[in-house]
């Protein structure tokens, strides 16, 4: 199977349309290529140099390489394949949609999802809220129990309308035989990343949409070196989406600088292990902070949240009585890589994927007082199954075609190795770098657990019409004593989303659907936020 020689030559296993569409275009595009290296043509005018418009030299046409859609380099065993789609997304917000300036056309669980707008206003009693510590001095004597003392983002109304081709690609391929196995070389860009140059107005002229690297690799056999996805992740388990955000519950969605190596087993095996770039990722009462930010994030930005409070406290212990929660300096660090291990089984009827990882340095360290170190780890099973597609239960016509796709992952300290678009694998109050002696006895650090899922079945009502049904949902388990009641409203301890869409493909490179989508927030302090969008694709692939 496709995926199967995905895996084993270290490229990133593609997404179960991109595997349709390729098998479909295949035969066309190959087509062409005979075509172009079968074809002759004008020569230059008399007196005009070689350049836009000239033909190959007599006796050596364009040649098909190794691969499908490739040609070779002349005078070279490399085969090359210039590849990508361009891409246009529109967004309909039903209910809570982002601020239309930024342009973004991500609504799941790497767009608007963990920000969506809470339900709640200054001065709401939440049964089961936080409150921060009375006597303290940083709430009012006679404050009520349950008194959220933030002031949340209110709803933005419904009808936010955004549409952008950010999500549009480009990428080059290159494989090379030696004695060594093949040799290839893989990377590609898109323009989903930071979109703003210097604070411009993104759309007053045009979109400043910036190219992000997303792959960046090589292979020679079985070894793997560069950006790839995660030994950790099983992108043929993941259900099709028209929202490029996606839903919750999906193992490790990220593209990770690393060293891996598989092994070709028997009975449709490969077995794999990588060793990836770390990263300490932690909440505290003052935000989010990762081993490469160098930052504390203060609460606020999309989630709206503005620090009301006049002091700070965590654990029940007043860290200062005047000064808001914040994070000076970054306490955080990682002295070794991430290992993560996979078994990769191909059958007929689909795979199944069993995976592990060990992440042995997470390090809260302000390089005076505090040093802690933490193991985090986490596993999980995936696959997909293709139920009618073989005896005993083989049916006629499209329904072969029609496959269920599920992950299960959990673990402690996960952090980004299950998608949650925030990523903390340890929460802390911790707040002040260096810390100073009275503080360094109450510093506490606990992993943070968590487990996601993520179900689909695709179907196919003609050879070009498919429909996809997929749920997500994922839970965190954030400590409330240590993050304190400010980070407690924007901390997200559960996810879940449900999309369903209508996908047809015309001719074999062109995708057009629709997608409707439902999806849901609630925070540590069990506030809630919900979300409805309608999502288009153009999308024409080459």
């Amino acid at each position: 199977m496709t995926a199967t020689v995905a895996l084993l030559t270290g490229l990133p296993a593609a997404s179960a349309d991109e595997l349709a569409d390729l098998r479909a275009n295949q035969e066309l595009l190959q087509r062409r290529i005979d075509q172009l290296a079968q074809a002759g043509g004008p020569t230059p005018a008399p007196g005009v140099p070689g350049g836009y418009g000239t033909q190959p030299i007599p006796g050596q046409p364009i040649i098909g390489g190794s691969f499908p859609r490739s040609f070779l380099i002349p005078g070279t065993d490399t085969s090359i394949r210039v590849g990508g789609f361009i891409d246009a997304t529109v967004d309909y917000y039903l209910q809570n949609g982002p601020p239309n300036g930024n342009q973004s056309t991500t609504v799941g669980i790497n767009g608007n999802l963990p920000v969506i707008p809470l339900n709640v206003h200054m001065g709401t009693t939440v049964p089961g809220f936080p409150t921060n510590i009375p006597g303290s001095g940083t709430v009012a004597p006679g404050t009520p129990a349950g008194l959220v003392p933030q002031s949340t983002a209110s709803s933005r109304g419904n009808g936010v309308f955004l549409i952008s081709p950010r999500e549009t690609r480009l990428n080059v391929e290159t494989r090379t035989p030696t004695a060594w196995g093949e040799s290839r070389t893989f990377i590609e860009f898109d323009f989903a990343g930071t979109n703003n140059f210097s604070g411009q107005s993104l759309t007053a002229v045009s979109d400043n949409l910036i190219p992000r690297l997303r792959y960046a690799y090589g292979t020679l056999g079985g070894f793997l070196a560069g950006q790839a996805n995660s030994n950790f992740s099983d992108p043929d388990a993941n259900s099709e989406t028209l929202d490029f955000g996606g839903p919750p519950g999906q193992a490790g969605v990220v593209r990770i600088p690393q060293v891996r190596y598989t092994y070709a087993g028997p009975y449709g095996s490969a077995w794999s292990i990588s060793a990836e770039t770390p990263e300490t990722d932690i909440v505290t009462p003052a935000g989010n902070v990762k081993s490469d930010s160098n930052t504390g994030a203060l609460p606020g930005g999309p989630g709206g949240i503005v620090n009301a409070t006049a002091g700070c406290v965590a654990n029940g212990i007043l860290i200062s009585p005047s000064v808001a929660c914040t994070l000076a300096g970054n306490p955080t660090k990682a002295s070794a890589p991430d290992i993560t291990f996979a078994s990769y089984w191909s059958q007929p009827w689909g795979h199944v994927d069993f995976r592990g990882v060990v992440r042995p340095t997470l390090t809260v360290n302000d390089g005076h007082l505090i040093d802690k170190t933490f193991v985090g780890y986490g596993g999980g099973i995936s696959g997909d199954v293709k139920p009618w597609a073989a005896p005993p239960f083989g049916m006629p016509g499209t329904w072969e075609k029609d496959d269920f796709q599920f992950q299960f992952t959990a673990g402690s300290a996960l952090g980004r190795y299950l998608n949650d678009g925030a990523d903390a694998a340890l929460a802390t109050n911790f707040l002040t770098s260096p810390a100073t002696a009275a503080a360094a006895g109450n510093i506490l650090v606990e992993r943070v657990r968590e487990f996601g899922y993520q179900v689909g079945y695709q179907h196919w009502w003609v050879p070009n019409l498919r429909s996809n049904l997929v749920y997500g949902f994922s839970y965190y388990a954030y400590p409330s004593q240590l993050i304190g009641p400010t980070q407690s409203i924007v901390s997200n301890k559960q996810l879940q989303g449900a999309w369903i869409n209508l996908i047809w493909s015309p001719v074999a490179f062109v995708d057009t659907g629709i997608e409707y989508t439902w999806q849901q927030r609630q925070t540590v302090a069990n506030l809630k936020g919900q979300q409805q969008a309608l999502i288009g694709k153009f999308r024409v692939k080459f």
